[in-house]
């Protein structure tokens, strides 16, 4: 039924001649909100007696303006950019599209709509065309545009630098250079918005920069592509390597302080077609010193990994994709073992963390310091534990066993789907099975997952996946599941990131399988059937303990 409203109607009215609530539900939200001193539209959702899309059906309604469910994913910058942010801040609007003289506005706040139609008409020389939308769909979209992105008043200024020829590379060194500022801009803003990655990638027009953050790449600007090489230079300064060098990659480092909390940045450059890509990954020094228990591991898998890394002797492999913080891991177990009676050696490319009490070194392979030959010369070193970074070769491999046999505790990574596959890959490269059955001790396999933003999860019916596995493992906690709704402290509901784990213990019936040539399959099975929880299983009680959410846990494993 079309519901024919004026301006001058309340919106608790339109709500019962629309049906969504009735007469009753009114008189008693009106009571409450003049005893909460709230909006009436706020008590209405806290209540459940509507939802924000049916307050904005309403609101539509009421001021005879269009309603839309959603707005596009890729608002162009050109659109966003015509109305300044402080405007868009205080009048709660979103602009997404323009064409011809028309400029079209999004908004979940229409009181003043007549007011921002004038603002923006006089500003802008355009005609505004304001459409509704919910308060959940305004905060995704807020979030989405503006969450990830950095402040074009920020860098408008930098970027005004001549475009017709490129600037000369020495001016890098000035730091008033426009490209000094840019770099600056760019690396604090990946600090501020807590990104594990910086991406600046040259394109056959412009160069486009990407933060990853909670394990999400984003677009958040771009810039000349006139300005990429003096960029690039700037960064290659900083971190001590050859500017003059542009064809081949290149590694290398530095460090900042920022608020008190210093960062170091690894940086790779790479030769593209359109120039040279850089990605300048970020590590808060202070991670160094994480615990075990900081990092998201369930009561039950932490148990069971503290039991690993107490062996005196043996091999814990970490299995995972780049990405995933297996070195993250690997430095919290270090944190936790390490005393001043163990000698403590690590083998790593690049060193990431500085761990205080452990003697780390870098693997250089064009000087000859491969993973195997520093694993020689620690061997030699009376090491008590050994970290290695990765485990990439059969001579690493098998150097690794060897010194898990004669007394060490050699802590690594592995490349694998998951932790029964660890074997199968050692033996691939060329393990005895028999060795590696009397070598290995434990596997742990890891994945990350987004955490749900606590400001605006809600919760919603179980499903038959999730319920399943919560019978069997999780009976004592409560059915329920939530997902995330957007809001202006997160990133489409997301906030952060934690863990999700499987823990194989090497006892000795998976040994007798792994002696029998069992497959990936049948050792999974071997070790469910010993106590392992699988990462989904593991996932399912951060579900239901709204940590997570179904969809995210389904992204990276298997429910299988």
């Amino acid at each position: 039924m079309v519901i024919l409203a004026t301006p001058y109607k309340k919106i608790g009215e339109i709500l019962v001649s629309m049906g969504y609530i009735t007469q009753q539900s009114l008189d008693n939200a009106l009571e409450i909100s003049k005893t909460k001193q709230k909006l009436l539209g706020e008590i209405l959702v806290e209540e459940h007696l509507v939802t924000w899309s049916d307050i904005a059906d309403a609101l539509a309604a009421q001021y005879n303006l269009p309603r839309i469910q959603e707005l596009p994913s890729n608002i162009p910058a050109d659109v966003i950019n015509v109305i300044p942010k402080n405007l868009i801040d205080s009048y709660r609007i979103i602009p997404y599209k323009k064409e011809s003289n028309n400029l079209w506005i999004a908004t979940d706040s229409v009181n003043n709509y007549t007011q921002v139609a004038r603002e923006i008409r006089f500003l802008t020389g355009l005609n505004p065309k304001i459409a509704v939308i919910s308060k959940d769909v305004y905060e995704t979209v807020y979030q989405y545009v503006f969450g990830s992105q950095i402040d074009t008043s920020q860098i408008a200024p930098i970027l005004e630098v001549t475009k017709e020829e490129e600037p000369k590379e020495e001016v890098v060194e000035s730091e008033e250079a426009p490209a000094v500022k840019l770099a600056k801009t760019l690396v604090e803003n990946g600090i501020l918005q807590n990104a594990s990655d910086i991406h600046i990638e040259p394109s056959q027009q412009s160069v486009i920069v990407r933060y990853r953050v909670d394990g999400v790449l984003r677009k958040v600007t771009t810039f000349p592509k006139s300005m990429n090489a003096s960029v690039v230079s700037r960064i290659k300064i900083m971190s001590s390597l050859d500017i003059s060098e542009k064809r081949v990659p290149q590694d290398g480092k530095f460090f900042i302080k920022y608020e008190n909390e210093q960062y170091d940045f690894r940086v790779s450059t790479m030769p593209t077609i359109y120039g040279e890509k850089v990605v300048l990954r970020i590590l808060k020094v202070s991670s160094s010193e994480q615990k075990i228990s900081s990092l998201g591991f369930s009561e039950y898998n932490l148990k069971r990994f503290e039991e690993l890394i107490n062996y005196p002797y043996g091999i814990i492999l970490l299995t995972g994709p780049t990405g995933s913080g297996k070195s993250t891991t690997l430095v919290a177990a270090i944190n936790e073992i390490k005393d001043v009676t163990k000698n403590i050696v690590t083998i790593e490319d690049p060193v990431e963390y500085n761990i205080d009490g452990v003697n780390q070194c870098q693997v250089n392979v064009e000087a000859g310091l491969t993973y195997a030959r520093f694993l020689r010369s620690v061997l030699r070193q009376d090491p008590d534990i050994i970290m290695i970074g990765e485990i990439r070769d059969k001579e690493t491999a098998q150097l690794a066993v060897e010194a898990s046999m004669t007394g060490h505790l050699v802590l690594s990574t592995l490349h694998t789907n998951d932790a029964p596959s660890a074997i199968s890959r050692l033996i691939n490269l060329g393990i005895d099975p028999h060795m590696l059955g009397v070598a290995l001790i434990g596997v742990v396999g890891q994945r990350l997952v987004r955490k749900l933003c606590n400001d605006c999860k809600k919760e919603i019916k179980i499903n038959e996946d999730v319920s399943k596995v919560a019978a069997t493992f999780y009976p004592h906690m409560d059915p329920i599941m939530y997902e995330g709704v957007g809001c202006r402290n997160c990133s489409e509901g997301y906030k952060g990131r934690t863990a999700i784990n499987e823990v194989m213990i090497i006892n000795s019936k998976i040994r007798e399988a792994i002696y029998a040539g069992a497959s990936d399959l049948e050792l999974r099975e071997f070790a469910k059937l010993e106590g392992m929880r699988t990462m989904f299983e593991d996932g399912v009680e951060k579900i239901l303990k709204g940590i997570t959410s179904y969809e995210e846990v389904s992204r990276v494993v298997r429910s299988a």
